[in-house]
């Protein structure tokens, strides 16, 4: 990848070639290190919860993105996490009204009854930067010993 003339700011997590390049790097948390809704191959919505906390500087996407807004327009677009994902259940909720296929209601029922949730057990193990952990493979590990209670759900 070369550079031409353009500014170039990178935001992520494992410096690829795009860091390599950048003019302002803001270094973003891991998917692994933030909560977040993530839609699968299947086109399922997914919650994910962080498996661990982002490293020296890094940030959760979410903040990064709110505190640029805050420094180019004055104000934050969330005042919280919980803030954001009121807003994100809402934009589907608005979505499917508008399209007639599912009340918000029945939406979010959905959402937080696990029915377009679905995350495989080993979902934090699923991809090349994870297995290459070794924090992930000793929580992958530690899991698999747990007993099972009957509360899990």
């Amino acid at each position: 990848m070369k550079k031409k003339n353009e500014f170039i700011i990178y935001q992520g997590s494992h410096g690829d070639k795009g860091a390599e390049i950048a003019d302002i790097i803001l270094p973003g948390a891991a998917y692994t290190e933030q909560n977040g809704y993530f839609t699968n191959l299947e086109g399922k919505l997914q919650k994910a919860y962080k498996a661990s906390y982002p490293p020296e500087l890094a940030k959760e996407d979410w903040v990064i993105i709110n505190e640029l807004a805050e420094s180019m327009n004055h104000r934050k677009l969330f005042n919280d996490k919980d803030e954001l994902d009121s807003s994100l259940i809402n934009q589907i909720n608005l979505h499917i009204e508008k399209n007639n296929s599912l009340s918000s209601s029945k939406v979010k029922e959905l959402i937080f009854e696990n029915e377009l949730i679905k995350i495989d057990n080993d979902y934090y193990y699923s991809n090349v930067i994870a297995r290459a952990s070794k924090t992930m493979s000793e929580c992958r590990h530690l899991k698999a010993d747990l007993k099972s209670t009957g509360t899990e759900g």
